[in-house]
């Protein structure tokens, strides 16, 4: 395989690149040039950003771009930022840190901020933990829909979950609700996502909190554009289910990007390997099946030793996708 290898799945172009850093600087030159293109059409941009450890690349690296890029540092001071999806804790608790609003802040905003970008126009969820986050969660829905409505751009960085979750949409949610904020609980298959990429914050499962809020995947469909970037290895599994074949099914809610008209990915050729094998092998042979090999490096991803019930539980959920997908025996 070679740097920049392109695939298509359905409509959504794949770029595969070399390393995180790549990735990254990739997509931030690819929103660059055509929000620029927008703002210069008097349209409202709007920034629509997952808050996830797949998205440091992307942050590092429009952080540096606004650094030498003066026309850009003007547009920034005039986006709009929007979340997908926060956990219901109050900016008063104790548990504050492990929000993506403090998240989103302290790896992005105060950074721009620091290079003279005001930006007046963040959006947070700010969740209570209370009653009161239904109505909150309403009148956020409504924001980003009313700025739809007028003369804006509205483009959406996302990520996949390590079981093909998007925001905190999982399998257990249908895919066919009206664009909505909802408040889901959070899987087993999710909450090991979450310890994995922050162990400092949740050492313990009961540590993740029990339920979170997120746009459902209609409503991120809603953006004119969406770029998807999965840089980590632990999501192998999660790249091959949502791009090894044209399906569109609900135990993969990412998979519902090939829906849109408007989308690409970028992703490393590390997280690449088993989509890569499975999509050459296909093309060599129509009934090609993964390999064992790859097949035990996918169940490796899900090993714990702490809680080898949940491993096996996690092994058999993915098994079977990838059986329903026709990628394995």
């Amino acid at each position: 395989m070679k740097e920049g290898h392109i695939i298509y799945c359905g409509p959504v172009k794949i770029n595969i690149v070399k390393d995180n850093s790549l990735m990254g600087k990739m997509t931030v030159d690819h929103i660059t040039e055509v929000i620029k293109e927008k703002y210069l059409q008097n349209k409202i941009i709007v920034l629509w950003l997952m808050a996830a450890p797949s998205g440091f690349p992307f942050y590092q690296a429009l952080i540096e771009k606004v650094k030498r890029d003066r026309f850009l540092r003007k547009i920034i001071k005039e986006t709009h930022f929007f979340q997908f999806d926060d956990y219901p804790i109050s900016r008063k608790s104790r548990k504050f840190s492990v929000t993506f609003r403090c998240l989103l802040e302290n790896n992005l905003f105060i950074p721009l901020k620091n290079l003279g970008a005001e930006l007046p126009y963040i959006h947070f969820l700010e969740l209570t933990g209370t009653d009161k986050d239904k109505e909150i969660t309403k009148a956020y829905k409504e924001e980003l829909l009313n700025l739809r409505k007028e003369n804006s751009y509205i483009f959406q960085l996302k990520g996949i979950g390590m079981d093909g979750h998007w925001g905190f949409h999982g399998a257990e949610i249908p895919l066919d609700m009206v664009p909505d904020m909802i408040e889901v609980p959070m899987n087993k298959q999710n909450i090991q996502q979450q310890r994995i990429d922050w162990p400092e914050l949740f050492p313990r499962i009961e540590d993740v909190p029990k339920t979170a809020y997120t746009f459902n995947v209609n409503a991120f469909l809603l953006a004119d554009e969406i770029i998807d970037n999965v840089p980590q290895p632990t999501k192998e599994y999660a790249v091959l289910a949502t791009y090894g074949t044209d399906d569109i099914i609900n135990e993969i809610p990412s998979s519902a990007l090939k829906k849109h008209h408007n989308a690409q990915a970028y992703i490393t050729e590390e997280v690449a390997k088993a989509l890569i094998e499975f999509r050459e092998g296909r093309c060599k042979n129509k009934d090609y099946k993964l390999s064992n090999t790859t097949l035990n490096r996918l169940r490796s991803l899900w090993k714990d030793d702490k809680n080898q019930t949940y491993s096996q539980q996690s092994i058999k959920v993915m098994e079977e996708v990838l059986r329903k997908l026709n990628i394995i025996v």
